[in-house]
């Protein structure tokens, strides 16, 4: 017979996890086709996104910090270089490989679009998880840095629950 202890103790933290995401507020983005949860209103900012895969392309950057780990959702524009969709996943996931050790790479999916879910881990035990996808010509991703030390009272379940409470807006 198993001891209750262990699924008390089970019982407790995902209570914990529960209470600490049942704060979490949906924001929908029409303009970008999207809606997530975060913990706050997340800062939204544009910037240059690099690539080999053609002309300039913008990328708009929607960014919680939640005690020092960071949700995000990334999408890059490229409505006006259509890039093959596999170059387009691969080439962002190579752009983060880079910067650590690969830890994770699996096939993902959003509704019926795949694409690829990777983690890497860097030196100090940082780690970064990128949920990313080829959607109508854009890239998105969903991006979680993860530090080693940090005070996110949602604990690494943040990163789970943040990719799956993304949603597209149809």
């Amino acid at each position: 017979m198993q001891s209750p202890v262990p699924l008390a103790l089970t019982a407790l933290l995902v209570a914990g996890v529960a209470t600490a995401q049942g704060n979490w507020k949906e924001f929908p983005y029409p303009k970008d086709n999207f809606a997530a949860q975060y913990p706050g209103e997340p800062k939204i900012e544009e910037h240059p996104y690099q690539t080999l895969l053609g002309s300039s392309v913008t990328e708009r950057v929607y960014a919680f910090n939640s005690g020092g780990v960071v949700y995000m959702v990334a999408i890059a524009d490229f409505s006006r270089i259509r890039p093959d969709k596999d170059k387009a996943i691969d080439e962002a996931a190579n752009a983060l490989i880079a910067s650590g050790k690969l830890t994770h790479d699996v096939s993902a999916r959003i509704d019926w679009y795949y694409g690829r879910e990777i983690r890497v881990e860097d030196a100090d035990g940082t780690s970064y998880t990128d949920a990313i996808f080829l959607i109508e010509n854009k890239l998105f991703q969903l991006k979680v840095v993860y530090p080693a030390v940090n005070t996110d009272p949602a604990g690494s379940s943040g990163i789970h629950f943040f990719q799956q409470a993304f949603r597209l807006l149809h």
